[in-house]
């Protein structure tokens, strides 16, 4: 049985990861912040992307914690990561 060329070229994200990624932001996005403000679009997409780069692929625990990070990153306004 051949291996998937996604193990031969591990940068490269295929149809289920970049659905797992829009739909964790998108919630992420949904959920209302800790302040109540709104949390931007492309922080919560690059801390998204770096969570699941390091292996978090799992959408319930890479939700909550994207949410916990892009708020922390909005209180003390240096990077999340």
């Amino acid at each position: 049985m051949p291996m998937p060329d996604r193990y031969f070229y591990p940068g490269i994200l295929a149809s289920d990861d970049l659905k797992l990624l829009h739909d964790t932001v998108r919630d992420v996005l949904q959920v209302a912040s800790g302040d109540g403000a709104a949390r931007d679009p492309e922080a919560v997409a690059r801390v998204v992307l770096r969570l699941y780069r390091t292996g978090l692929t799992e959408h319930h625990k890479l939700l909550q914690l994207a949410g916990l990070m892009v708020d922390r990153q909005a209180l003390v306004g240096g990077p999340a990561f």
